[in-house]
Order: structure tokens, then C-alpha cells, then sequence
């Protein structure tokens, strides 16, 4: 069997592998078994795990692209040149109107400092000062209250493990003079600290105005001196740079660099603290006086527009690399250097001409010709003069490692290692060479660190595996599997970044924080408790039983809370999304992945099965959405009925998803139709409304054996979110959008049927996009609404809307729950887990 094909895995990224005639054979000609049914099922130390689930960071670009920006198709390997996709102004806009909620509402947002409000031109008019003080002390008693996750005793993904994972990491630093202290960045969740080796973490940027950091760096000559680049890679909302002088406690206004939506890295120059490079997806940008202002570098790389710069290296004295990449299907990733501490930049020699040979002439990397994307570089810090860089193809390949490369002179030329030709030393049914370690995924998974004592010893991590090489790059070992096979350690998929001080050594991926103090031989997830990190997209609750708790999560399934406790377990892997708990018996349960892929479970979440049956294109990207949602009615006669919908079609089950039946379509368009969400009136359930791509909203009055367009939506942007009846007048209908544009309007009101919408935003943060909205289930003047930077609350409507409760950070909430009584509310957020409020 080819090598190379096996290395293509298992892959990552298919749920049907187990059940597979090729795995079968795999497993035969690894361990000399026989394909048959019943011997391929009893082969336990194979670890081949039966039904795993992963999650899709390509489909994931795309979606987010389109969730925002209706109609922006974006190629995830583009993706990478536009920072996720989101307008800069957008940005920027979200970051004024983060500062006019710090001002506005003082207390009630945690960590509130007067520096962080220093963003110019920002001011609070004295009656949204006077409103802000009475309902800051009408408030005083709601407090939010976070409860987890921060610990999980089950990571359930075809195989079972007892393992903890957090939110996506983007940044780790640890103290050189005291291991037990520790900074992670997160790419929702924002800084976080311990100095107690993760016995207690804390949050230092409550109210940045953005959680999302795309990365991090601490001044080697002074410790409490801190940057983040703010706003995710991939899909966060932040922009620009900003600087804490006092460990965290306070920070700088945002620095803007350039027209970047984008900070990759950022470094400070170890024999000049007033020297900082800044890494981002418009250019290289240095300062000199610390970073309070910046300039662009000019680098001749030929592309015709600046660079997406991924990484930034010293190499010693002086000396700094960059690589660097055009951003483009014909990609031409490029390695700068500079002897002046960024001064003036030289093209480096990245690609030798010599071995082109048949048998890799596919991989045959020559000097100014095309075919490299992103580069990731580290440097050997015992011998600066040695750096690594991990290459990548431009193009969407499950092979899509270029090569592993290594320069002797601080990056000023190098060799390629020819890594892909060499087998791994171990066992590994998912691949079997570094060819296939990215996955596919090398515009979003990348990491590279050298031992600091130890120019040689070098660890590469991709999207399942991270791997070792102790031999300065003449042989690679797997040190790690993303569910802890082939007797590996468990460390959680996709990895983003590393830190090595002394013998402790610390992954940054997807899942969170893995420690290793023995070179990687065993890995620990004891960082990961007590961070409440995690990307969240949905809340299920039910009154039935007060303490239990649903949610789907990016890349680390679907979780349900353990009792009363801040422990949520994962019994579905992959991307998870709409959840829900059966309102009268908490034992039934439904969770998601992407593409309408609803499970059941029976039993309070321990066991789910597929409950898809009835439902027409589900599983398939072309004909159902990535981000599943599910829709519960609320109306008392039967508390199983729940709804779904693929791309153009709504779904109705009445034996709470054991099978759907489509429902009615007539009066809908025939074609060009993008189904964004369902909702169902309370008082009725044959009264429901749809929200579609165009800024279209179709409505039935008789469970959809007919559809009716409603009126337009004043100034809108499109992109819509949420529909939401008033539970006893169904003519009252509050539609949501989450446009990434500051200039449209956000939420609108019917108050008759649909036929006409008043946009109604008074009091809300301007221009902010809107997840979700809830009507209180007792009493139809109070409604919620849980945007990017938290949940806001009406008295009278929907007229005026105040922030609501106490405790919350300026964080994005994706959907809320509220119970029959109104008594308790629960919230999800992208990036600070679940919160809850009793009143």
C-alpha cells in the first residue's frame, strides 16, 4: 500500500473511517489481521477509535465569512491575507463602542480601569452618564456568575478519555526565573494568568473590548511590560496592539498598524527594549520607543502589495528573521532578515535549487518561483545562529507540509531537510511521515519550538500530532496523538504554539494548555482547570432539572454539565453547535456538528446516537449550513416538538428529534434561498418565521402550508441571526443581525404580523452586531438581547435597551436560556464559557 496515500489518513477529518474497507486493510497489513467484521472489531490495542468526530477549520472560515458578511465567499486559503475577513473599520468600530460601554457603565463590567478607556475621540454625553447611574444602581443586585467549564472528567471522541481541554490558545509565556508563573493568550478568551503553576488562574482583560488576542510578547528585560495584538487570526474582531507596563494590571489605548486587521506576532528586541517588530497580514511594522507609535518596514518581496507576515525570530545580537507570504493560490513565501535590529531587510536565500529529482519534483522548491504559503520560523535561543522553519504548500492538500528547513546562519540561507522522506520512528496510523502533519490545515495549524538548551532537539506541531526531532532534523518522532493512541500522550488537536523554560514545556492548541517536564515523553491537562475559555455557541437548560447544562463548542464538541459542578464532559466531538434539554425530562438531550447533524441522547448526555432521520441533505455541505441550529417550541401541549432546517428547507420533529418531517414549503423561493434560523411562536405553534440570506423574512400562519414575505427591514445589512415571537401575541416579532457593519441597524420590531419593522436600538452599543434575542417567558416588556460585547435587557419592549446585570465581561454571548419563570437566566459566550444569574 502506498505510504504516502495511509498517510492521508485516517485523517483528521472523517467521521466514517472505522467503518471503512481501506482502514480495515490498513489494520490487516499493520498488524497482520484479517478484514473480516468480527476481527476488526476486536482489536483493542490497536486504539483505532469508532466514530470520532473533528472539527473543520476550513468549513469554519467559510461559514464565519458568510455569517457576517452575506454574500463575501472566502476561501479559507485566502482567509489567511484577510484576517478572518472582517472589515478594519468594522474593528475599529467595535473597539469605540467597547470604550463607550466601559465609561457608560463603570462598576458593572469587571477589571474597568482608566487607562483602558483611553481610546480618542470617545466621549459619553451627560444623559447616557445620568441614565447609566440609575440603572448602574437598579442593577446593583443582578450579578452574572460564571460557571465553567474550568474541568471536565470525560473527552469522549470515538475513544474515552479522562482529559480537561480549554479555549483555543494564541500565546504562551513563561517566566524564565519562576516556572509556576505563566501568561495564555486565547483567541476568545483573552490574557490570563497564574503564578501559582495553574493552581489559579486569572483574567486580565475583562474589559479590553476585545477577548480576541492573535498574539502575545513579553519584554525579555522586563517582565511586567506586555503586547497583544488583538483580534484572532481566523476569526476574532479585534484590531491593533495594545501594552500593559504593569503585568496586566492596566492597558494602553489600541494602536492601529497600517490597514492590518491582523497581528500574528510581536517581538521586543532582547538588547533593546525599545525596539519592537510586529508581524501582520498588511505588512512588517517596528518600533522604536516601545510601542508607543509605529512605523512600516519596507520589504522587497515582489508581490506588488504588503505581505501577510507570519512569523518574527531573533537570531541573536542585532539579528532578526521574518517569513513572510503573498496571501494567493500562486503563493511565494519569502524569509527576510535584517542585521539592525529591523532597520533595513534583506531577502534570504529560503530555497536551494540543489536534489530536484523525479521523485519530488513536486516538491522541488527553487528560488523565486512559486509554491510555498505560510512559514513558520524558531530559533535554537543556545545557538541564535540556528533556525528551523516549517514550510507549507499554498494549496489545499491533506500532504501539505513543503518541507522542514534549517539555516546555520541565522536565516540567511537555508537547506531543506527533506522531512517528508523520512519515516517516522514509531508507529502512527494516521501518517507516516511529516508530510500529512498539517492536514490540510497549514494556513491555520502551525508551531515550531527549539529546546532552549539544545539547538537539535526541535518539536513541530500540525493538526493531530505533534512531532520531535533530537537529531537537528535527520529523523522525526510522533511525541503526541489527539486521542492518545498508539501509546502517545493526549494532547488536543490543532496546535497553534509553544513555550520552553528549563525543563518545562507547554503546547498551545485548540484545546488548551499541555504541560510536559520530561521532554515531551508525558504531557498533563492539569493547566487547563480553572480556565474559562472555551468557544461557546449554544446554551440548552431545563426547568425540570435547575442544574443541568448543554452547549456545543468550537472544536471541543458537544459538553453537558456534571451535576451542579463547573465539570462539563464531552460526549460528542468535533464542532458543536445548537443543543438543547428536554423541558419536562432532563434525561433527553439533543446536541449537534456541523451540517444539520442532530444526536439524541436518552440518558442525560452520557450516550448520544444520530437523530437525523427524516431529514433530506443532512451531512452535506451543499445542501445543509455548517452552524446547526435547533429551535425549541416552548408552547405547553407538547413539550417534544422541536425544529431544525437545512439550506432550504425547515424541519419539525414531535418526539423531540427521534424523526423530522419536512415542514411545508409553498410561497418559498424555488431558488436562491439560505435558511439563518427558524422561529416559533409560543401561543401557536403553526405560527412560525423564517430568517433568510437577502435580508428576507418569510412567515406562516399555518405550520407552513403556506409562506408569506414579510416587509423589508429598514437599514439593513443582511446577515441575519434571530427570530423571536412575543410568547402570548404572536404579531409581535423581533428579528436580530450580526452585519459587520457599524452603519446598519441590528434589530428590528414588527407589531403587526411582519407587515412593518421599526428599527429599535436605543441604548444599545452602537453598530454592534446581535446573536440573539429572548423575550422574557413572563412578561412581554422585558426582552434580552446577547450581542458581541454582552447581554443588554429592555423594560419597555424593546424601546430602550440598558446593559444588563453585574460581573459579565465585554464578551460576545451567542444565545440565551431562560427559565418558565423567569427566575434564572443562563448565557453562552465565544470565549468565557457559561453564565448564569438568579434573580
Amino acid at each position: 500500500m502506498n505510504a504516502k496515500k495511509t498517510g492521508k489518513k485516517m485523517s483528521a477529518k472523517s467521521s466514517k473511517l472505522a467503518n471503512s474497507t481501506w482502514i480495515k486493510r490498513l489494520l490487516a497489513s499493520a498488524f497482520g489481521l484479517s478484514v473480516g467484521v468480527t476481527a476488526f472489531a476486536s482489536i483493542a490495542n490497536a486504539q483505532i477509535a469508532i466514530g470520532q468526530e473533528v472539527d473543520r477549520p476550513t468549513e469554519r472560515a467559510r461559514w464565519k465569512a458568510e455569517w457576517r458578511q452575506e454574500g463575501v465567499a472566502v476561501d479559507a486559503q485566502q482567509a489567511k491575507a484577510m484576517g478572518g475577513s472582517l472589515p478594519l473599520e468594522f474593528r475599529k468600530k467595535m473597539l469605540e463602542a467597547a470604550q463607550l460601554e466601559r465609561a457608560k457603565w463603570g462598576s458593572m463590567i469587571p477589571s474597568v480601569t482608566s487607562k483602558a478607556t483611553a481610546l480618542p475621540n470617545v466621549k459619553l454625553s451627560a444623559a447616557s452618564e445620568s441614565q447609566a447611574a440609575i440603572i448602574q444602581a437598579a442593577s446593583s443586585a443582578n450579578a452574572w456568575v460564571n460557571i465553567g467549564p474550568n474541568k471536565a472528567d470525560v473527552a469522549k471522541n470515538g475513544v474515552i478519555l479522562a482529559k480537561s481541554d480549554a479555549g483555543r490558545v494564541t500565546g504562551i509565556s513563561i517566566n524564565p526565573d519562576n516556572h509556576n508563573d505563566i501568561l495564555a493568550a486565547f483567541s476568545g478568551g483573552g490574557l490570563w494568568k497564574t503564578t501559582n503553576g495553574g493552581a489559579n488562574w486569572t483574567p486580565l482583560t475583562e474589559s479590553l473590548g476585545s477577548l480576541s488576542i492573535g498574539s502575545m510578547a513579553v519584554d525579555p528585560n522586563n517582565r511586567d511590560t506586555i503586547f497583544l495584538g488583538l483580534g484572532d487570526a481566523f476569526d476574532g474582531t479585534g484590531v491593533g496592539v495594545v501594552k500593559s507596563n504593569d503585568g496586566g494590571a492596566t492597558w494602553s489605548a489600541p494602536v492601529f498598524l497600517g490597514t492590518s486587521t491582523v497581528v500574528k506576532a510581536i517581538s521586543v528586541a532582547p538588547t533593546n527594549s525599545n525596539i519592537v517588530l510586529a508581524a501582520t497580514n498588511k505588512g512588517l511594522f517596528r518600533s522604536v520607543n516601545r510601542g508607543n507609535s509605529w512605523t512600516q518596514v519596507s520589504l522587497s518581496t515582489g508581490y506588488g502589495a504588503a505581505p501577510f507576515v507570519w512569523s518574527i525570530v531573533w537570531t541573536g545580537g542585532t539579528n532578526f528573521a521574518v517569513s513572510v507570504a503573498a496571501g494567493a493560490a500562486n503563493d511565494d513565501g519569502q524569509v527576510f532578515v535584517t542585521t539592525n535590529n529591523g532597520a533595513f531587510w534583506t531577502k534570504a536565500k529560503f530555497f536551494s535549487v540543489n536534489g530536484c529529482d523525479a521523485l519530488n519534483a513536486g516538491r522541488c522548491l527553487a528560488p523565486e518561483t512559486s509554491g510555498i504559503g505560510r512559514s513558520t520560523l524558531a530559533a535554537a535561543p543556545s545557538n541564535p545562529n540556528i533556525v528551523y522553519a516549517m514550510a507549507a504548500t499554498p494549496a489545499a492538500s491533506e500532504t501539505d507540509l513543503a518541507d522542514i528547513l534549517k539555516s546555520t546562519n541565522g536565516g540567511v540561507s537555508w537547506t531543506r531537510l527533506r522531512a517528508g522522506d523520512k519515516p517516522y520512528n514509531v508507529i502512527n496510523l494516521e501518517a507516516s511521515n511529516m508530510y500529512g502533519m498539517l492536514g490540510g490545515q497549514s494556513w491555520y495549524n502551525q508551531m515550531i519550538k527549539v529546546d532552549p538548551l539544545n539547538e537539535n532537539i526541535v518539536y513541530f506541531g500540525g493538526n493531530l500530532a505533534a512531532i520531535k526531532t533530537t537529531d537537528g532534523g535527520q529523523s522525526f518522532t510522533p511525541i503526541t496523538n489527539w486521542l492518545g493512541r498508539f501509546n502517545l500522550p493526549y494532547v488536543h488537536a490543532d496546535f497553534h504554539g509553544a513555550a520552553i523554560e528549563g525543563s518545562t514545556m507547554i503546547f498551545g492548541t485548540d484545546g488548551g494548555l499541555f504541560k510536559s517536564t520530561d521532554g515531551g515523553a508525558t504531557f498533563t491537562d492539569a493547566l487547563n482547570i480553572g480556565l474559562s475559555t472555551h468557544l461557546i455557541y449554544s446554551v440548552g437548560s431545563s426547568p425540570a432539572s435547575e442544574n443541568a447544562v448543554i452547549g456545543g463548542f468550537q472544536d471541543n464538541g458537544t459538553r453537558v454539565r456534571a451535576g451542579s459542578t463547573l465539570t462539563y464532559n464531552q460526549y460528542i466531538g468535533g464542532d458543536g453547535f445548537g443543543s438543547l434539554v428536554h423541558r419536562t425530562n432532563p434525561n433527553l438531550m439533543l446536541g449537534s456538528l456541523y451540517y444539520t447533524r442532530i444526536q439524541k441522547s436518552t440518558n442525560g448526555g452520557v450516550l448520544f446516537s444520530s437523530a437525523t432521520t427524516g431529514i433530506t441533505g443532512t451531512n452535506n455541505p451543499n445542501t445543509a449550513p455548517f452552524n446547526t441550529g435547533i429551535t425549541y417550541w416552548e408552547g405547553p401541549s407538547n413539550a417534544d416538538t422541536v425544529f431544525t432546517w437545512t439550506n432550504t428547507r425547515a424541519y419539525k420533529s414531535v418526539n423531540f428529534g427521534s424523526s423530522w418531517t419536512a415542514v411545508g414549503a409553498t410561497g418559498l423561493p424555488a431558488t436562491g434561498l439560505f435558511i439563518r434560523g427558524v422561529g416559533v411562536a409560543k401561543s401557536n405553534v403553526n405560527v412560525m418565521g423564517i430568517v433568510a440570506n437577502g435580508s428576507r423574512v418569510f412567515l406562516t400562519q399555518n405550520g407552513g402550508a403556506s409562506w408569506k414575505q414579510a416587509g423589508s427591514l429598514p437599514n439593513s445589512g443582511s446577515s441575519l441571526s434571530k427570530l423571536e415571537f412575543d410568547p402570548t401575541n404572536p404579531t409581535v416579532i423581533y428579528v436580530t443581525s450580526v452585519a459587520a457593519d457599524a452603519t446598519r441597524s441590528h434589530i428590528w420590531k414588527s407589531i403587526n404580523g411582519g407587515v412593518s419593522w421599526t428599527a429599535i436600538e436605543s441604548g444599545l452599543p452602537a453598530g454592534v452586531p446581535i446573536n440573539t434575542v429572548k423575550v422574557d417567558p413572563t412578561n412581554n416588556n422585558i426582552v434580552y438581547t446577547g450581542t458581541t460585547l454582552g447581554i443588554y435587557r429592555s423594560v419597555d419592549g424593546g424601546t430602550s435597551w440598558a446593559r444588563f446585570g453585574s460581573g459579565m465581561p465585554l464578551v460576545e454571548v451567542t444565545d440565551i436560556y431562560t427559565s418558565p419563570d423567569a427566575k434564572l437566566l443562563r448565557v453562552s459566550t465565544f470565549g468565557r464559557g457559561f453564565w448564569q444569574m438568579n434573580k
